[in-house]
């Protein structure tokens, strides 16, 4: 989980921010303001598709980081779920290109 945080703040060059809020402002679908970026999972092109996976991408994020970081038990399947889980989350944040407005 730290690394996949740390990893997404160098991305967006955000360092004022982490964990959930990262995600909910790195993968809002309107434009960055200045000096702003955001993740994009794939080029808007006006789609319902793609406010839908951008949302996809911040919602998953912000389950993973609440429901994780702050487990009730960890036994070795529960833990093998959860990498399973943040697996798709560091893919799709990998994949993501960086729109950035200077």
């Amino acid at each position: 989980m730290r690394k996949l945080n740390a990893e997404s703040r160098n991305k967006v060059g955000n360092r004022n921010v982490s964990e959930t809020d990262l995600f909910k402002q790195a993968s809002l679908p309107d434009d960055p303001k200045p000096g702003g970026t955001r993740l994009r999972r794939m080029k808007d092109e006006g789609s319902g598709t793609y406010k839908s996976v951008q949302r996809g991408a911040m919602v998953l994020a912000e389950g993973l980081f609440a429901g994780i970081c702050n487990p009730l038990s960890r036994d070795r399947q529960e833990a093998l779920e959860y990498l399973a889980s943040l697996s798709v989350l560091v893919r799709w944040v990998d994949g993501s290109s960086v729109e950035a407005v200077s």
